[in-house]
């Protein structure tokens, strides 16, 4: 079987700027003591991902069928906001009586055994003005080009008759249920509805890359039930090979298409439309330079990758920025630079954003993957940032660092900082002082 964890993780962390687009557009991060259902939490991952930097959210309530993954997601956190049951959609029941400002789907929606259902109850369980998400595919946009033998097609037509239909969790999947969303939304009764689509392809990547996205899209596709005829089990590891070494080939082009949709739920007696902004265009990877250590590139940080950010971000800090504050960064901020440290395998192990200002800059954030620390990745990152803001014309660089954090004021010394003053109270949960750290550059 390979519907494991550490593949649904990887998923989400690659997707995750999609969802991060919408919960921008419905203004997540300004509805005070939201209320959000994540339908088909699994194990909690892809939740506390998603939802714990959002601090003003009062109650984040996991759902999924599996109790076994219920009881994983428990051990994840203890964020008392979150809340896990083990429970189906359609069985769920909001014993509060409060209704939610957000219902959230991810990659579950084409799961459910009636979507006309989901997407009414969904509506039911929303406060008036609030929202559902729904992130989810649509094999017919997907493109393979050129595929003379028709592989791509033949292997949709395969899986869909023989596979889904034998495996208990895709045995009521539509995988062309993306463009069908917008009208069960509507029929639904929300009504204010956006679509925005989210492409994937094999354009200008390099065969490394080709490869990860091959597995990236397509390894779902592996799991081959024991009841399905031997021969046509054959078949499909047959086109699935074929597949993917055409999917390395140069001149081969795949284009699929992640289907991001928002919905508002009419305030009582209104049918005001909303006015939110519109989906922002997420920008692409951009190539950069090579950092000091041969495993490690910087690059400019960009918004496909605030999934892999957030995971680090919520990982070393009791308050975590949120992805819309660094989106606001990536795409207003002209004084601020803001670089990723990334594998060839394309993981982060960890970022730096600075500001300049009159002659001065400014360490704004900095992390390391915890699992990844000394490994020299914040020192590289560091080095890198003092240097562009040297180039840049600056004549010092400042940071701080909580008074309490005696390991970190140790590093920064060995990266040539040194302590200048001090910021009373300036730290909360928990509440500490802040040291001011300088280093003179040149």
């Amino acid at each position: 079987m390979t519907w494991n964890q550490e593949r649904i993780t990887a998923v989400a962390k690659a997707s995750a700027s999609a969802d991060f687009l919408a919960f921008e557009a419905i203004g997540l991060s300004e509805i005070d003591g939201a209320r959000i259902l994540d339908v088909g939490c699994f194990d909690g991952y892809n939740t506390v991902l998603k939802f714990a930097a959002y601090e003003d959210a009062a109650q984040i309530v996991g759902i999924d069928p599996e109790a076994a993954m219920i009881d994983q997601a428990r051990q994840r956190t203890d964020d008392p906001r979150f809340t896990w049951t083990a429970t189906s959609f359609e069985d769920f029941q909001d014993e509060s009586q409060e209704g939610f400002d957000l219902v959230y789907f991810s990659h579950v929606f084409q799961h459910l055994p009636n979507k006309q259902d989901a997407a009414r109850k969904a509506f039911d369980l929303l406060n008036p003005g609030g929202f559902c998400v729904i992130k989810t595919v649509d094999d017919s946009t997907n493109i393979s080009s050129p595929d003379p033998q028709n592989l791509m097609r033949r292997l949709y037509a395969l899986y869909d008759e023989h596979v889904l239909p034998n495996t208990p969790h895709t045995r009521n999947t539509d995988r062309n249920n993306g463009s069908k969303c917008y009208g069960l939304l509507k029929d639904a009764g929300f009504n204010n509805v956006a679509v925005r689509t989210l492409p994937s392809d094999t354009a200008n990547k390099t065969p490394q890359e080709r490869a990860k996205l091959f597995e990236r899209l397509t390894y779902y596709r592996k799991n081959v039930p024991d009841c399905v005829d031997p021969g046509i089990a054959d078949q499909i590891r047959d086109l699935l090979d074929a597949w993917s070494k055409l999917f390395l080939q140069d001149d081969y082009y795949f284009a699929s298409q992640t289907f991001v949709v928002i919905a508002q739920k009419p305030l009582e007696g209104s049918q005001t439309r909303y006015e939110g902004p519109l989906f922002q265009q997420a920008t692409p990877g951009i190539s950069g330079e090579t950092g000091p250590q041969k495993t490690w590139m910087l690059r400019p940080m960009v918004e496909s990758d605030l999934g892999q950010v957030m995971d680090i971000e919520i990982r070393s800090f009791p308050d975590p920025w949120t992805p819309v504050a660094y989106a606001m960064e990536l795409r207003y901020n002209t004084r601020a630079a803001y670089t990723v440290a990334v594998s060839a395998e394309g993981r982060i192990g960890g970022y730096v954003g600075s500001w300049e200002a009159d002659g001065m800059a400014t360490i704004a954030n900095i992390a390391t993957d915890p699992r990844l620390r000394r490994s020299g990745i914040g020192r590289m990152l560091i080095d890198h940032a003092c240097d562009q803001a040297h180039e840049h014309g600056c004549a010092a660089m400042q940071l701080q660092v909580r008074a309490q954090n005696e390991t970190a004021r140790s590093f920064y010394a060995a990266m040539g900082f040194n302590e200048m003053g001090l910021s009373q109270g300036y730290y909360t949960n928990p509440d500490d002082d802040a040291v001011i750290l300088v280093r003179m550059l040149g």
